[in-house]
């Protein structure tokens, strides 16, 4: 995921934003088929944007100074629950709006998913927290406070904008 580090931050929004947004355009006369891309616009933007956010908290720790350690072992486990619970819902809608599975596993399925969900904002929630603290961390040298990170957490949390401000300084940090 090191690749979504050294991307431009024109090319970041066209990968996670554009193409399920140009997917969205073309299909939106015909409903039928905008079920159908769906899943494969969610994966996208998921992969995308669940994996900048990976990659910032993994490849960044790296640069961290020696005497500064921020925990990845327990991100890395916290933050897989959503990336392997979107890509799993994706896989249920796509069979829910083909009309396949037994109807009996697509209900436990559906409490299952409630679960699942409410876990991965949790987690996912987590993980931005600790992309932020790792980027700052870095910048600054010292373990950063939620003081000094707050605004790149949030610059993460939206993303459509973060990309534009964040990218850039990601693309410094990582050529250092």
């Amino acid at each position: 995921m090191k690749f979504l580090l050294k991307l431009k931050h024109w090319q970041l929004f066209l990968l996670t934003w554009g193409l399920p947004m140009l997917a969205n355009i073309f299909t939106f006369s015909q409903p039928e088929l905008i079920f159908q891309v769906f899943p494969i616009m969610m994966v996208f933007f998921t992969l995308g944007t669940l994996g900048w956010v990976w990659a910032i908290a993994t490849e960044l720790n790296q640069k961290l100074p020696s005497d500064v350690r921020l925990n990845s072992g327990r991100f890395k486990i916290y933050f897989s629950v959503p990336i392997l619970y979107i890509l799993g819902i994706s896989i249920y809608m796509a069979l829910l709006m083909n009309g396949s599975g037994d109807s009996t596993y697509m209900a436990m399925a559906g409490i299952v998913i409630v679960v699942l969900h409410l876990l991965s904002m949790v987690f996912i929630f987590m993980g931005l927290r600790f992309a932020a603290k790792t980027i700052k961390s870095v910048e600054l040298g010292r373990v950063a406070k939620f003081g000094d990170y707050v605004g790149e957490f949030f610059l993460i949390l939206f993303s459509i904008i973060g990309y534009w401000v964040l990218q850039p300084r990601l693309n410094r940090l990582i050529e250092e």
